[in-house]
């Protein structure tokens, strides 16, 4: 019997893999795609060492695979593109439906940068990935687009032979998730950002949407973001559940949300503590 089940088992997964996308890029240690891209050295990180509320590229490596040779084939839309664009959704809630769409780094690799938390907001259960130790799962689908100078959707939801429509990318985990997070601390957040701040990734296409710009545009650690000098007039605060404080506390983690003249804003979280 237990013979049966243990064949039972692999049968289901090889059939479970072989319905699977899967992309080029390397793996860390548990199977997951390592998705980080690090601009600095212009190749993959050596782990998905990115926290929910941390900024980071995303990028994916698509040699190899049905997606690379449609990407070489000419485009169906008259002077058109092609690119990629990735359907995702977290164990946490959706990640915001407008910031799909990659752009190419290099050869087969594309990507964006993305901050996870600011994608999610506010579908996200910011209480549960900003808990200590909680890491965030990130699934998705991958397919292709073509985009010309005034049209970013001038092909859409376009399948290539070799990958059935609406198939989800999957390492091989037991899970299903393309990667995951680090295990949150709380120590990583990075600055609110938003799409056309940084010009260059379909803006135009729906605007403003936080947490989503081109590869390498917004780095806290090797690439200088842009600076607003315009002056703070006012403060607002914030839980980590999102709800607006009456006050300052005066302990306790909290979101202070920073209001500047020109009308744009910045957050920082807070902890305080009774001495």
């Amino acid at each position: 019997m237990k013979k049966i089940t243990l064949f039972i088992v692999a049968a289901f997964f090889a059939a479970f893999n072989a319905s699977s996308q899967t992309l080029n890029n390397p793996k860390d240690a548990d199977g997951f795609y390592i998705v980080k891209w690090d601009c600095n050295t212009d190749t993959w990180a050596a782990s998905n060492n990115v926290e929910v509320d941390e900024t980071f590229v995303m990028a994916v490596d698509v040699t190899g695979t049905p997606l690379e040779n449609w990407l070489a084939e000419a485009p169906t839309a008259a002077g058109a593109t092609r690119s990629l664009a990735l359907n995702k959704w977290s164990g946490d809630g959706g990640l915001n439906g407008d910031s799909h769409r990659f752009k190419r780094i290099r050869g087969n690799i594309y990507g964006a940068t993305w901050n996870i938390l600011q994608l999610g907001v506010p579908d996200f259960a910011v209480a549960t990935a900003t808990t200590i130790g909680a890491q965030t799962y990130v699934f998705g689908q991958l397919f292709g687009f073509e985009f010309t100078s005034d049209n970013p959707g001038a092909g859409w939801w376009m399948w290539p032979s070799g990958i059935p429509e609406g198939t989800n990318i999957n390492p091989g985990t037991e899970s299903g998730a393309i990667f995951r997070t680090s295990a949150y601390t709380g120590t990583k957040t990075s600055p609110e950002f938003y799409n056309d701040d940084y010009p260059g990734l379909f803006e135009s296409a729906y605007g403003t949407v936080k947490g989503y710009a081109p590869s390498c545009a917004v780095t806290t650690d090797v690439f200088t973001p842009i600076v607003n000098v315009s002056p703070v007039i006012g403060h607002e605060y914030y839980n980590l559940q999102g709800g607006r404080l009456s006050e300052e506390p005066m302990n306790g983690l909290f979101i202070d949300k920073a209001i500047r003249e020109d009308g744009s804003s910045f957050t920082t979280k807070i902890l305080k503590s009774i001495k």
